[in-house]
C-alpha cells in the first residue's frame, strides 16, 4: 500500500506532504500553507482525517486526506491555548488537546464528521502540561505535567469528562521533566521520556479487586549513563511488535535504541545514533521498516532503515524541508 510523510514546518507555516515508497526514494508531492505556526499533528484513520494544532490563534485545523496523501482543508476550530499535542479516545469521539503555554488540558467532542466541537471540559493548574494520552484498554488519561515533574491521571467517562483516577498522579524524580509517552502495543506497560535529565521511566500498570495501581519498574539513561552537562530530550516511539523502542534527545542529536525484555518488558540500552541537529519529532512507519527524524534547527530529516533482527538503523537518505520541522507523522493510505 503506498505511504505518505506528513511534515509540521513551524516557521514556514506549512504543512508538506511526501511519497514513502518501498525504494526509500523520497519526494514532496504538497505544500500546505497555513496562516500561522503548526506543530502537533495526529490522524483519524478510518476518517481519513488529519488534524494540526496552529498558535498563536489556537486552534485546530482539520484536514481531508485523499487517495493520494493530499490534504484538503476542512474547518478550524478553537481551543483554549496554544496546542501542544492531539489525540483521541478509543472510539474516536473525543478529541484531546494539551497546551504547555496555558498548563491545561482541554477535551473536545468530535461531531460525525470528525469536527471538533467547542470543548466540554478544560483542566487548568498542570504544570507545563504537554503530552496526553489515553490508554485504551483502561480508559485512563495520561498527562504529562513537565514543570511539576508529574503525571496526572484521569478517567474518561462516556460523556467526555475526565475525572480523577484512584491513584491521581504519578511522582517522578525532581527536575526530570516528563514530556511524551508511549504504550507497550500488547502489555499493560508505560514508557515515558523525560526532557531534562535524559531517562526513560517504565511503569507498570495492576489492577486487582478493580482498582488499578501504576508503579515505577525502572528508570533508564537515554545515553547509556554517559552523563553531559545537560540534557534536552524529546520523542519516544515503539515498534508495534514491542521489541524496539527509540528515543531522542536534542542537545546531544542522538537516536538510541533499546531491546525490550519479553519476560518483564524492562528496556536494555543497545545503541546510539548520531542524528539531525536538534530532533525534537521522529516517526515510525506502518510496517515498523522504516524511521524518520526531523531537525527542527537545520531543516533536514533522514529515512532511516529498521532491521528486522535487532532493531539496528541504516541511513538511507537526507531531504530538505521547509523551516524549522517539528512534527513528523506516517500515513498508510487505504
Amino acid at each position: 500500500m503506498k505511504e505518505v510523510v506528513y511534515i509540521a514546518n513551524s516557521n514556514s507555516q506549512n504543512i508538506e506532504v511526501w511519497n514513502l515508497p518501498q525504494s526509500g526514494d523520497m519526494n514532496i508531492i504538497q505544500i500546505m500553507e497555513i496562516e500561522g505556526q503548526v506543530q502537533p499533528l495526529n490522524i483519524i484513520k478510518n476518517k481519513n482525517l488529519l488534524y494540526a494544532g496552529v498558535r498563536p490563534n489556537n486552534k485546530i485545523i482539520t484536514y481531508d486526506i485523499n487517495n493520494d496523501g493530499f490534504l484538503k482543508k476542512k474547518y478550524e476550530s478553537i481551543i483554549p491555548g496554544k496546542p501542544n499535542y492531539i489525540s483521541f479516545n478509543y472510539t474516536k469521539e473525543f478529541l484531546f488537546c494539551s497546551s504547555y503555554h496555558s498548563n491545561c488540558i482541554s477535551v473536545s467532542p468530535l461531531n460525525q464528521y470528525g469536527i471538533p466541537q467547542n470543548p466540554i471540559q478544560i483542566i487548568y493548574n498542570i504544570q507545563g502540561c504537554h503530552a496526553a494520552k489515553i490508554n485504551y484498554k483502561y480508559n485512563i488519561l495520561f498527562v504529562m505535567s513537565l514543570k511539576e515533574d508529574s503525571i496526572y491521571l484521569y478517567y474518561l467517562t462516556n460523556f467526555g469528562i475526565l475525572k480523577n483516577t484512584e491513584q491521581k498522579v504519578l511522582n517522578l524524580k525532581k527536575n526530570s521533566g516528563p514530556r511524551h509517552i508511549v504504550f507497550h502495543p500488547n502489555q499493560d506497560i508505560v514508557y515515558t521520556i523525560n526532557e531534562l535529565n535524559g531517562t526513560i521511566d517504565v511503569w507498570k500498570i495492576d489492577k486487582k479487586n478493580n482498582i488499578i495501581n501504576i508503579q515505577n519498574i525502572q528508570n533508564v539513561s537515554i545515553s547509556n549513563n554517559i552523563f553531559p552537562e545537560r540534557y534536552w530530550s524529546s520523542d519516544i516511539h515503539i515498534t508495534k511488535c514491542g521489541r524496539f523502542l527509540y528515543a531522542a534527545d536534542r542537545f546531544l542529536n542522538i537516536i538510541s535504541l533499546f531491546h525490550i525484555n519479553q519476560k518483564n518488558y524492562k528496556i536494555i540500552f543497545f545503541k546510539s545514533y548520531s542524528t539531525v541537529e536538534q530532533p525534537r519529532s521522529f516517526c515510525i512507519n506502518f510496517n515498523n521498516t522504516r524511521l524518520i527524524v526531523a531537525s527542527e534547527k537545520s531543516n533536514m530529516f533522514i529515512l532511516y532503515n529498521i532491521s528486522t533482527i535487532n532493531g539496528e538503523l541504516t541511513k538511507i537518505n537526507t531531504y530538505s524541508t521547509s523551516t524549522n520541522p517539528i512534527w513528523v507523522l506516517s500515513y498508510q493510505l487505504n
